[in-house]
């Protein structure tokens, strides 16, 4: 190993260490400017009128087949045989298969609702309001494992309430116009179907690696899910054009933004598990969080979406419930790096 020589005081430093806080710092800011740039590139591939040109479903359908065959080429080096990669994935019994079922309905679900959402709000807007998750998993949560959540908690959460309804209230900009950050009745609605359906599928999702597939390789059980995912997102689409040129057709519409976002929500799958392995479920949290910031620039800057008092007092609120909630990791974190 490297071995560097620090300030007078600070010791020596590790360069690996040095590496490792470098790639995580990295992985932090590609992800939050990943989270962002989902609802930005939903916005720039509608169609003149506002509308979507293209199928919603086969946009979440590539991404997910992109995802199992990165899955298979990593499963596939961890095990060093392709056959031998096949054949774990075919062996999984029925039940394994079908623990899976549930997750991959919610985030296909979860991820159609994600561009969904773009047609009744800015980015910015939907980016602080999908913090509410935080909300509805510490419930689901509850519900789920019944862990005890203290009263700092609890306050946390009524102030996360807060934040996002002041960022939520609907809102349409003055004189008709789309110059200021809004957001109408339907698609506050779409957030809170949004928020609980990804509380449910982040709140299974744990249970099922941490149960049914703990003796699995993550690759094996990412498998499972994309595959599931594959198979649901396909249906959506041809139930939404049954014709047998739909298949064909798959990327009717597409633009240079919408395979852009097909590639986001690829790299998102990918780039969470590296954070994973740097990092820890906290760091993941404030990525999201990290997002709004990036998201109101960028609304800004690309198309001209002004942040109202409102939104600007709500993010605030959001950010301080974050911190709030997740204090005593943070507080440990920081005690341990000092």
């Amino acid at each position: 190993p490297f071995w560097f020589r620090g300030l007078p005081g600070f010791g020596e430093i590790h360069f690996e260490m040095l590496l490792r806080a470098a790639t995580g710092a990295f992985l932090f800011c590609l992800g939050a400017v990943c989270y962002a740039l989902l609802g930005i590139l939903s916005q720039l591939s509608k169609s003149p009128d506002g509308s979507y040109g293209y199928s919603l479903p086969s946009v979440v359908l590539l991404a997910e087949l992109t995802k199992l065959c990165l899955s298979f080429a990593f499963l596939s080096l961890e095990v060093k045989s392709l056959l031998k990669a096949f054949s774990i994935v075919a062996s999984s019994s029925m039940t394994a298969w079908m623990w899976c079922a549930v997750p991959s309905a919610l985030y296909a679900l979860n991820n159609n609702l994600d561009m969904l959402n773009n047609q009744h709000m800015d980015p910015a807007t939907e980016q602080v309001l999908v913090q509410g998750k935080i909300l509805t998993t510490g419930i689901v949560w509850w519900l789920v494992f019944r862990e005890e959540m203290g009263a700092r908690k609890w306050i946390s959460l009524l102030v996360l309430l807060i934040g996002t309804v002041l960022a939520g209230w609907p809102s349409e900009p003055a004189g008709g116009g789309r110059n200021e950050m809004y957001i109408d009745g339907v698609g506050v609605l779409l957030v809170l179907v949004y928020i609980w359906v990804s509380a449910s599928a982040g709140v299974y999702n744990e249970w099922l690696y941490k149960s049914v597939g703990s003796k699995d390789s993550i690759h094996t059980c990412n498998i499972r899910l994309y595959m599931f995912g594959c198979a649901v997102n396909l249906s959506a689409h041809l139930f939404n054009d049954p014709s047998p040129s739909s298949l064909l057709n798959l990327t009717s519409g597409y633009n240079r933004y919408c395979v852009a976002l097909v590639c986001t929500y690829a790299l998102m799958g990918l780039l969470l598990a590296q954070v994973m392995k740097f990092f820890d479920n906290i760091v993941k949290l404030f990525i999201s969080g990290s997002s709004m910031y990036v998201s109101a620039v960028l609304s800004y800057v690309l198309f001209g979406y002004k942040p109202t008092a409102r939104f600007c007092s709500g993010m605030v609120l959001v950010t301080i419930a974050m911190v709030l909630y997740n204090y005593e990791k943070i507080f440990k974190n920081v005690k341990k790096s000092q």
